[in-house]
C-alpha cells in the first residue's frame, strides 16, 4: 500500500512539472506579445525534461499520469474550441478524440477524478492570476465568470474530488500547489 502511494506521489510530482512547464510555455508565448524581453535561456531545455519526466511518471503510475496529463490538455484546449491545431484538427475535435481514448483505456473513475483535480487547479490558478489577467486582457475563468462564482465552483469540485478519491486528492492537490510554489520561487 505505502509503495503504491509513494509511486503515485512521485508520478504526480513529475507529471505536475510537465504540465506546469508546458502551461508556462503556452503562457510564455502569450506574454511575449506584452513583454519584448522574452528570451530566457531556461526555456530552451524544457522539452527534453518534459519528455523524461512524462516517461518516468508513466512508468510509475500509468493511469493517473495519463489521465492527469490529458485532462490538463483538455482543459487547456477548452477555451479555443475552433482553433486549428498542428495535426489539422480543431481543438474540439482533439478534445473529443482524447476523451474517447481516456474512456476506452483509463478507468472512468480515474479519468473523472483527474479531470476534476485539474479543473480545481486551473480555477485556483485563475483566482491567483485574476488581477494580472484582467489588466492584460487574458480571459481566464475568474475574469469571465467572476471570482465568487469560481470560488464556489472550486469548493464544489473539491468536495466532489474528495468523494471520488480521498487519498488521491490528498496526494495530487498539495503536490500541485507545492510545484506552483517551487516554480514561483525559482
Amino acid at each position: 500500500m505505502w509503495a503504491e502511494i509513494f509511486r503515485r506521489y512521485m508520478a504526480v510530482f513529475l507529471i505536475g512539472f510537465v504540465i506546469k512547464w508546458l502551461d508556462d510555455e503556452v503562457d510564455f508565448k502569450e506574454e511575449a506579445i506584452i513583454s519584448k524581453n522574452s528570451t530566457i535561456k531556461a526555456q530552451e531545455y524544457k522539452l527534453p525534461y518534459c519528455l523524461l519526466f512524462l516517461s518516468l511518471a508513466m512508468l510509475l503510475d500509468t493511469y493517473y499520469s495519463f489521465a492527469l496529463f490529458t485532462s490538463a490538455y483538455i482543459i487547456g484546449m477548452f477555451d479555443i474550441p475552433f482553433q486549428k491545431l498542428p495535426f489539422g484538427l480543431k481543438s474540439y475535435q482533439e478534445i473529443i478524440f482524447i476523451l474517447i481514448i481516456n474512456i476506452m483505456f483509463v478507468p472512468i473513475k480515474t479519468f473523472i477524478h483527474s479531470l476534476t483535480l485539474i479543473l480545481i487547479i486551473q480555477l485556483v490558478d485563475d483566482l491567483i492570476d485574476f488581477y494580472y489577467d484582467k489588466r492584460y486582457g487574458f480571459k481566464n475563468f475568474a475574469v469571465k465568470f467572476g471570482r465568487g462564482e469560481v470560488l464556489i465552483a472550486t469548493f464544489i469540485l473539491a468536495v466532489m474530488s474528495l468523494m471520488l478519491s480521498l487519498v488521491n486528492t490528498i496526494i495530487v492537490l498539495p503536490v500541485a500547489f507545492f510545484i506552483n510554489y517551487l516554480y514561483l520561487r525559482g
